[in-house]
């Protein structure tokens, strides 16, 4: 048996085990969206960290290559 609190309308008593129960179904599927939407958010934050830190090991390879040009062509340093 239920007994639903004055104060808020959204929660009830149970008075078996006097545990309050939150009703509002609205509120829990607006939570869990939010929280589903977040999760997608740091997973999208993450793969982009990952290409930028693929980009930078890439560039990083091509100066070593272009400096390794460049000895070529004057080993001297002329």
């Amino acid at each position: 048996m239920f007994v639903r609190i004055e104060e808020e309308k959204h929660l009830v008593r149970d008075t078996t085990n006097r545990a309050i129960l939150n009703t509002d179904r609205a509120g829990l599927e607006n939570y869990l969206a939010q929280r589903q939407l977040a999760k997608q958010r740091l997973a999208e934050q993450e793969e982009m960290k990952n290409k930028v830190n693929k980009l930078e090991e890439d560039i990083t390879d091509i100066k070593g290559m272009l400096r390794e040009l460049v000895q070529m062509k004057a080993p001297n340093g002329n």
